[in-house]
């Protein structure tokens, strides 16, 4: 008897499986679909990026969740992108003066907040971007703020869609010191190779990581 129980319970979950795949399956498909059709026809609006943006980063953590490592059961969060759309927020681009190295989008960025001459209302931002140049899909970018626009000093074309989450500047500053002290090679502060991030993901962000408008 519960061996017929355990096999329908497996079976079911099984099938529960297959439904929550066919799920996040389709919600990708018209993510990419609309993303094909918003580089067709020229008038998609902000709305509608945003919207996009949302739905592929809803969907990541919607598919991480549905099957969670154990080891994490007690973490706060289970990926990147769910930290990012808890913090996150969206900001119109606006096009950085000077240019950076191509694919050093955090140094390019921590290094324009820690030049002297830079006003210091500017402020260190990691989050998603959709580029036409790169990929379909948001790709992880940083970029500094400035009175909530996002000046993209790596990329010369701009992003229809920034979103992410403004740091504190003393923060970033004091964490990009400790890093530089110790040897730790690890620009970006969002990269799941860093012991920063596993400590973020388990316990969340500490207030005075985030700014405070």
């Amino acid at each position: 008897m519960l061996d017929i129980l355990s096999n329908t319970k497996s079976s079911y979950d099984s099938r529960v499986k297959i439904w929550v795949n066919i799920s996040h399956c389709l919600i990708f498909l018209v993510y990419f679909v609309k993303r094909i059709w918003y580089k067709i026809q020229s008038n998609p609006t902000t709305e509608d990026y945003q919207q996009l943006m949302l739905t592929f980063l809803q969907g990541i953590v919607e598919r991480v969740r549905a099957e969670p490592d154990p080891q994490k059961a007690n973490w706060k969060y289970h990926c990147i992108e769910e930290i990012i759309l808890e913090h996150g927020q969206f900001m119109e681009g606006l096009q950085a003066q000077q240019i950076g190295i191509p694919q050093r989008c955090y140094y390019n960025c921590l290094n324009m907040l820690l030049t002297p001459e830079n006003p210091e209302e500017l402020l260190y931002c990691e989050g998603f971007a959709l580029s036409d140049n790169i990929n379909l899909y948001p790709v992880q970018h940083g970029w500094i703020s400035l009175d909530q626009q996002a000046i993209d000093v790596t990329w010369n074309e701009l992003s229809p869609c920034y979103f992410g989450i403004p740091f504190n500047r003393k923060w970033v500053i004091e964490k990009t010191k400790e890093r530089l002290r110790t040897g730790k090679n690890i620009a970006n502060f969002l990269a799941y190779e860093s012991p920063l991030t596993i400590q973020i993901l388990k316990y969340g962000l500490p207030s005075e990581a985030l700014h405070k408008c």
